[in-house]
């Protein structure tokens, strides 16, 4: 199951970076990538790896940020 997570949550994760490169699907990149790396924390804790759980977190705090910025914008 954590293969799978981790797999798709790579995928989702690359779209988004694709999505952001383009410059033309703000803030759909932003809503890709928050399960994208919701799916990684998920990994990061069953490998309790600390570094990837730290970066994992942040990540997702900012890409929340962005996402409230954008409603509330």
């Amino acid at each position: 199951m954590i293969q799978a997570i981790k797999w798709v949550s790579s995928l989702l994760i690359i779209i988004s970076m694709i999505l952001t490169a383009s410059g033309d699907y703000h803030p759909y990149n932003l809503y890709i990538a928050v399960p994208a790396t919701i799916g990684w924390v998920i990994v990061s804790f069953a490998w309790r790896d600390k570094s990837l759980i730290l970066m994992n977190i942040i990540a997702l705090t900012i890409y929340l940020l962005g996402i409230a910025k954008h409603l509330t914008g």
